[in-house]
């Protein structure tokens, strides 16, 4: 499930380069419910070792974009777009409600206002999907070095392994969101439309982030591709990665 939010300025807005964190606490701050903002930010659904928070979310889209390098800053042409995407419709539903009772909101130094607001329920009929990433997919390990620091290792969707870990990824989704596991033998990501330029190094707080935009082949069981469209491919979602639309 998906609500797009369509926001409007009278001038252009400009926000930092990395604005992830922006758009993440713009969200939270639409949850009106302080039980769900607090067990969301908190702490998630609990999975193992891990905690999933089940909502992803894509860059801003607007009409078009330029970077302004003496100010830091990519500057957009409003109207500006997000989309925002999870399996847990009461989510979603909190969000709308937020957006509408606002009507406007702050992201950095600019104030937007809610302009329209669309939800819809893109479903999966077939083992065989192509998507578009909204925000870019992000795979990664974490290893221990020698020196007693950790090591973190982004993969890029051309390495065998990458689809390993999505699949894997997905299926504690699937657990999570159904409560049974969902076949995962079967399933491959590939890339149909990738280039170099989709490449993308961002930064999250204090960490650097590697993800990758660009269009992918996805086969395998229609529920884990459902949760790919749902609550996103990859991991750290909830940042701001792997949020992603149906192309065929």
């Amino acid at each position: 499930m998906q609500l797009t939010v369509t926001f409007h300025a009278p001038s252009e807005v400009a926000v930092p380069v990395h604005y992830g964190v922006l758009l993440q606490g713009l969200i939270y701050r639409q949850m009106q419910n302080p039980a769900l903002r607090r067990y969301l930010h908190e702490h998630g659904f609990p999975l193992e070792k891990r905690r999933f928070k089940l909502f992803t979310f894509s860059r801003l889209m607007g009409r078009s974009a330029r970077f302004d390098r003496a100010g830091g800053s990519i500057v957009f042409v409003p109207p500006l777009q997000l989309v925002i995407c999870s399996p847990i419709s009461f989510i979603l539903q909190e969000l709308g409600n937020g957006f509408l009772q606002q009507g406007q909101v702050r992201l950095g130094d600019a104030r937007l206002e809610v302009k329209e607001m669309a939800a819809a329920s893109p479903r999966v009929s077939s083992s065989s999907i192509r998507v578009r990433m909204l925000s870019p997919v992000v795979m990664y390990s974490t290893a221990g070095a020698e020196n007693g620091r950790s090591y973190t290792y982004y993969y890029s969707p051309f390495e065998p392994r990458f689809a390993e870990l999505i699949g894997a990824n997905l299926a504690k989704k699937h657990l999570l969101i159904h409560g049974r596991r969902a076949e995962a033998d079967g399933f491959d990501i590939r890339p149909a439309e990738v280039r170099e330029k989709d490449f993308k190094i961002t930064r999250y707080k204090d960490t650097i982030v590697k993800g990758w935009l660009g269009e992918y082949y996805l086969n395998g069981d229609p529920e884990l591709l459902q949760v790919a469209l749902d609550a996103g491919l990859g991991a750290k979602n909830s940042q701001g990665y792997g949020c992603c639309e149906l192309v065929i």
